[in-house]
């Protein structure tokens, strides 16, 4: 159980590396980007194509996590150093998905371990007791973390992927309105498989790329994810898709941010599958984030078919702009108008079919979503314009019951982030058509889902992407 008072409480480990928050520190040789060189590296050594995930496995009390990575390097050969800067990772906000932190070239050989140089942790939780969204005073136990891997990994021929998955919920302690980050990681490792129908997220997938485009060169563009060492090169094939407002790589221009899904080559390259554009303009905006509080004209009831929200507060996770002079920054508090121009979307991946409503009559507390705003001048640190609202996938753990088919009812903690925010501790859980990552569902079996929460303006739904132990 998780409480915040004077006595000093640690979380329960979440051990299972595939839902945490994921972040990739692609190390993949991009032929495109940097090349396949051996600069900087042992002589005569042929560097690999290889991505490096490094995410968390998530505690549903804490709904924003931000640490600053400063350097990693790995154990082995010449020790290489992956990352390019210093970069800022926010580690709740993508469960189950790969984003590159930063692309490197590195020589084949076996590695045995990484040393990660690590600072500013921000975090913030939804107080059980108040339930006022709290950010919490913290600190490190040690800026470096010295993780081992065992058992250790050779790469040769091919792209890789090694996984590091920091375990948040086992890495943090909270003593009242303190906290303490000892951050621990397990590390996997698999070779990207010939054939994309073959990948996965943990094994050269990614889903929901996105960022600012900063370069256009047909067959091939190239973003700046908001939190990523570097611009990412993209690929495109004549089986690329475009959608929400871009029809063709034509329509792609300097500027625009866009979300981007794709697998890896085995060549180490980024070829796009999906690419979906945010904003549509080269000054604009985006934010994600969970929502934490709901404002309508009406405080009774809100928000309901007579009585429409007006604006949402979310704790945001991530930010993409064309400009940093405006933009919030991450882990922080943004309020967002909701007008009547404004449209609302639901991003999925999980192919047709259609989904309950998400508007501004049901837009509620606990919900993930993203904002696009077409103007980010008109925008502050502390605000945001919506020109679309979408809802994300977002991720819970809990307890099996009422199980009938793919349906059940999930039981959350009481002192979860979702239970302080909604007063509610059950989910209506539809997954018939989730992919399952190795569960035996049971009425009683604590796992893990990921999915699209809806609200109907008394209970929760959630129709799921995924499901694991």
């Amino acid at each position: 159980m998780f409480t915040v008072s004077s006595n000093t409480t640690k979380f329960q480990p979440q051990t299972n590396a595939l839902f945490g928050a994921i972040l990739i520190l692609a190390l993949a040789c991009l032929l495109a980007f940097t090349g396949c060189g051996s600069s900087n590296n042992a002589p005569n050594a042929t560097a690999a194509g290889t991505v490096i995930n490094f995410g968390d496995a998530p505690n549903d009390q804490i709904i924003a996590f931000e640490l600053t990575v400063n350097a990693v390097t790995l154990t082995g050969g010449a020790n290489p150093s992956v990352l390019a800067k210093p970069t800022e990772v926010e580690l709740t906000h993508d469960l189950a998905t790969f984003e590159p932190l930063s692309l490197a070239t590195i020589p084949n050989g076996t590695y045995t371990g990484a040393t990660l140089t690590v600072s500013k942790p921000e975090i913030v939780i939804v107080d059980p007791t108040t339930k006022a969204v709290t950010k919490l005073n913290a600190t490190l136990s040690s800026t470096t973390v010295n993780v081992p891997i065992n058992p250790s990994i050779t790469i040769g021929a091919g792209a890789s992927v090694i996984n590091f998955d920091m375990d948040l919920a086992s890495s943090v302690t909270i003593s009242g309105t303190n906290a303490t980050v000892t951050p621990t990681f397990k590390v996997t490792s698999s070779t990207v498989p010939t054939g994309e129908a073959g990948e996965d997220d943990d094994n050269g997938e990614l889903e929901d790329l996105r960022g600012a485009i900063t370069n256009v060169s047909s067959p091939k563009f190239t973003i700046q994810p908001a939190q990523t060492a570097q611009a990412v090169t993209i690929t495109t094939d004549a089986n690329t898709k475009f959608e929400d407002g871009i029809t063709s790589f034509s329509n792609l221009t300097t500027g625009m941010i866009v979300s981007v899904d794709a697998v890896t080559q085995t060549d180490g390259s980024i070829l796009a599958k999906k690419v979906e554009s945010e904003t549509e303009t080269g000054d604009g905006e985006e934010v994600e984030g969970l929502i934490t509080n709901v404002t309508c004209a009406v405080a009774a009831g809100c928000p309901s078919g007579v009585n429409a929200a007006t604006s949402v507060d979310i704790t945001t996770h991530k930010v993409s702009a064309t400009s940093a002079a405006n933009a919030p920054a991450t882990a922080t508090t943004v309020t967002v108008p909701i007008t009547s121009a404004t449209k609302f979307l639901v991003h999925t991946n999980q192919g047709g079919g259609s989904f309950p409503a998400f508007d501004s009559t049901n837009i509620s507390k606990a919900q993930r979503v993203e904002v696009d705003s077409e103007n980010e001048s008109g925008d502050s640190s502390t605000s945001v314009s919506a020109n679309k609202i979408k809802l994300l996938e977002q991720g819970f753990t809990g307890t099996v019951s009422a199980l009938s088919g793919g349906n059940f009812t999930l039981t959350v903690d009481a002192q979860s982030a979702f239970a302080s925010l909604t007063g509610q501790t059950t989910i209506a859980v539809q997954a018939g058509n989730a992919q399952n990552k190795g569960v035996t569902l049971a009425n009683g079996a604590n796992i893990r889902v990921r999915g699209l929460l809806f609200f109907n303006g008394t209970s929760y739904t959630l129709i799921a992407s995924r499901v694991a132990p």
